[in-house]
């Protein structure tokens, strides 16, 4: 892909743009971030976006829940950038240094839920016993150049609000682990019988006072099954999910569908079963977005179809997005769902008019262009979005053997 000096980006793979899916803490995740700029798939006009989720937020905070759901989250953690904490040799503790406000990171209406939190984390993980922890394959990467590279990575115990307003501000050193070596893993696309999203990675040390959580080891996740999950969506302190809340939909071969509420940073947690309280899987998945984006104004650009197929160039001091020569259909129709007027400037190249009010979902391919071109300034405030609670769209990795086979007593 050649790099004309603008900014140029790979659109995702097909396995991604066929399920509509984004990893919940992976490039959409760090989209809203600002780790990086890649764009979602070209869509389809044929497929439609979720939520993430459902009825009401069912996300508690620590001191909201049942001690018995508050010893669980306390054997999670939250997978932090080493250049996010800073350590203190005299009080020896690691102290967060590098945190932002999520309603200035991600252009969120303050009255939105969360909104005024901090965001640390990149993903979620489970302590399982022997050192090890359980989360999910796209978390971690053994490759130094990769943005999850294992090694600037630490695993952190009590991420938490301990009560209202009040976050741990710093982790004793006992709460910090590095991670030594990445013991099994695996990230191949492709649809619920193929799909493998999973690592199991190992700790420098034994952690200080922390109960394993179980594995279930012999029952399969079935259909109508109560589940529940906890973990640390959008970098924020750890939510415990309320048990009675979601279940499965959909079995596959290699992965279940749920309506779990989760957000990007959910990635790698443990989805319980709501009963016996034993791990069934991980979080890999939530189809959609979870925000919606409104237009203060009318926005206009030059939509231009002269690029390779596997590159979008946004060039935003020419008002300009270039795309690749056969994509004219797919991006003209979703712009025309999306309410906007084109008329043909010359061959290859539309001038493209977004009307104000046109409403746009955070992960969607029409936002994504448009924060490129122009920045946040043209959209008002974000606010959550909610599905019906009878839907679902939360893909769940089962427990693969290779996993359990390393876990078992």
């Amino acid at each position: 892909m050649k790099n004309t000096g603008y900014l140029t980006v790979a659109i995702l793979g097909p396995a991604l743009m066929a399920g509509n899916f984004a990893f919940a803490g992976g490039p959409a995740y760090r989209q809203l971030m600002g780790a990086e700029n890649t764009p979602p798939a070209i869509p389809s006009p044929a497929l439609s976006e979720a939520k993430s989720i459902y009825g009401e937020n069912s996300m508690q905070e620590y001191y909201q829940a049942p001690e018995k759901l508050k010893k669980m989250a306390d054997s999670t953690v939250a997978l932090v950038k080493k250049d996010n904490l800073y350590f203190d040799p005299v009080k020896r503790v690691f102290t967060v240094k590098n945190t932002g406000k999520l309603s200035e990171i991600a252009n969120l209406d303050e009255s939105e839920d969360f909104a005024s939190q901090g965001k640390l984390a990149n993903c979620s993980g489970a302590y399982v016993g022997k050192g090890l922890v359980v989360t999910a394959g796209h978390c971690v990467s053994d490759d130094p150049k990769n943005s999850s590279y294992f090694g600037d990575m630490f695993m952190v115990f009590g991420w938490k609000y301990e009560k209202e307003g009040n976050i741990v501000p710093d982790f004793p050193a006992d709460s910090v682990y590095s991670i030594k070596a990445i013991s099994v893993r695996a990230l191949e696309s492709g649809n619920e019988d193929i799909k493998r999203d999973f690592a199991l990675v190992s700790m420098d040390r034994e952690p200080a006072g922390r109960q394993p959580l179980i594995l279930e080891d012999s029952r399969q996740p079935r259909v109508g099954q109560k589940v529940f999950t906890i973990g640390y969506p959008l970098g924020l302190a750890v939510k415990i999910n309320d048990p009675d809340h979601a279940q499965v939909y959909t079995v596959s071969k290699n992965v279940f569908q749920t309506n779990l509420d989760v957000f990007g940073g959910n990635s790698g947690g443990p989805a319980f079963d709501s009963v016996t309280g034993r791990i069934i899987g991980i979080v890999i998945t939530s189809t959609g977005p979870d925000y919606s984006f409104e237009l203060n104004k009318d926005f206009s650009f030059i939509a231009e179809f002269s690029g390779p197929d596997d590159a979008i160039n946004v060039r935003p001091e020419l008002g300009t997005a270039i795309f690749g020569s056969g994509e004219s259909f797919n991006v003209l129709t979703t712009l025309r769902e999306n309410g906007a007027s084109i008329s043909i400037l010359d061959e290859g190249k539309y001038l493209v008019t977004l009307p104000k009010g046109a409403k746009f979902q955070k992960r969607s391919f029409t936002f994504w262009m448009v924060t490129n071109l122009a920045g946040n300034s043209v959209f008002h405030k974000g606010r959550l979005m909610r599905e019906s609670q009878d839907s679902f769209g939360t893909g769940v990795m089962k427990l693969p053997e290779e996993i359990l086979r390393l876990v078992r007593p």
